[in-house]
């Protein structure tokens, strides 16, 4: 993130620690507690959002070099990531293209070769088949026609983006609406730490407590509400994604600083969190760079939180903020996203309501409502079935 836009920022939200305000939506927004509870519902957001538009499947920095290669599931996808020798990364559905058995089992390295476990039809990093054992027994193949399944794989801004339906191919920039060319004058060459996994309730109901900080003072009195300013925070629009930034109470400690000396980002006096539909966050702090990939799991209940976390060579304490942040989510944040998820259930409410002061969600809310309506899957059926 550039200086500029860090001081435009920092302008703003301490005019709102000043004055004891935050950005405001135009009005409230009410949402029907079955958006969150329907099954037919949740599954065509799986088609629609999760598996037909670029979602981010790993750091560029996972797959650090020619030959790198990932191997895992998102949302019982079996995925193969690898860096070819050219250093583009490509996607594949990891299916062997003979009887569909997996072609890597899960996990990373390096190699240029992959050998199916059950028969050995061998391919490489490109994703093409080179061979089948026992060729003259087997038969004819045309390894030309029977690589791995290609699915459309971009890299921006320190990140890989991934379309989970083979076929379908998106736009990348015009997805993105300019919102990787923020993230990249910060994000981009840095190195992969580690990552961590949190499990959570429902995935919207997840997201949401990343798009606001009214609830700072109350779920985080005993963590970061000691440092970090409560119902403060400027929200910006690029596209579909959101930048949601939040401040330390030391936001107001600029006031005595020239402004040429001011340096937000590094003084931890911002907290800069963009939000990629359909539900990535990626966090900026000095010499660093989190980005929590949300993923819907088997039921409306439950979701999983993949944090990734990388730095500059330079930079340390990278475990111990991967450590700090998922118990944060895992402790605070998720066991009330799971208590909210119980209540919904039991019928006490027919809708929950976000305030003019909650825009973070409000818009979040819109984006996803807008990108459904492009395009239903016909198998969305109105009902409720709770997961």
């Amino acid at each position: 993130m550039d200086r500029t836009l860090q001081i435009s920022l920092a302008k703003r939200l301490l005019a709102h620690a000043e004055a004891g305000t935050t950005e405001m939506a135009p009005a409230q927004m009410r949402i029907p507690v079955t958006e969150y509870l329907e099954r037919s519902r949740w599954e065509g957001e799986i088609e629609t959002l999760h598996k037909r538009l670029p979602i981010v499947a790993c750091l560029s920095s996972e797959l650090p070099e020619p030959g790198s290669f990932l191997a895992f599931s998102l949302m019982r996808v079996p995925l193969l990531l690898t860096r070819d020798d050219r250093g583009r990364v490509n996607a594949y559905l990891n299916v062997c293209r003979h009887r569909g058995a997996r072609v890597v089992q899960d996990g990373a390295g390096k190699a240029k070769r992959f050998a199916c476990s059950y028969h050995g039809w061998t391919y490489n990093n490109g994703g093409q088949l080179l061979g089948v054992s026992y060729p003259d027994a087997f038969g004819e193949v045309d390894c030309q026609a029977n690589g791995l399944t290609r699915l459309q794989a971009d890299e921006r801004a320190g990140m890989v983006f991934v379309v989970l339906t083979p076929g379908v191919n998106v736009d990348i920039d015009e997805f993105l609406a300019g919102v990787d060319g923020v993230i990249a004058d910060h994000a981009e060459n840095f190195c992969f730490v580690g990552s961590r996994e949190v499990q959570g309730s429902n995935w919207k109901l997840v997201m949401e407590g990343h798009l606001e900080s009214y609830h700072f003072a109350s779920l985080h009195r005993t963590s970061i509400a000691s440092s970090m300013l409560t119902n403060c925070a400027t929200v910006d629009r690029f596209g579909s994604h959101l930048l949601i930034t939040f401040c330390s109470k030391d936001i107001l400690s600029l006031r005595d600083i020239p402004e040429a000396d001011w340096e937000p980002l590094r003084d931890d006096l911002i907290n800069p969190q963009f939000i990629l539909l359909p539900s990535t966050t990626v966090t900026l702090s000095d010499g660093g760079f989190l980005a929590q990939i949300i993923r819907p799991g088997d039921t409306p209940a439950v979701s999983t939180n993949r944090l990734a976390f990388a730095e500059e060579r330079s930079a340390n304490g990278g475990q111990e903020k991967l450590d700090f942040v998922s118990a944060l989510v895992r402790e605070e944040d998720y066991k009330a996203s799971q208590e909210i998820f119980d209540g919904m259930k039991s019928g006490a409410q027919t809708h929950v309501v976000f305030g003019q002061n909650e825009p973070g969600p409000i818009w979040f809310h819109e984006a996803l409502r807008a990108q459904m309506a492009k395009a239903i899957p016909s198998h969305v059926a109105q009902g409720r079935n709770i997961g």
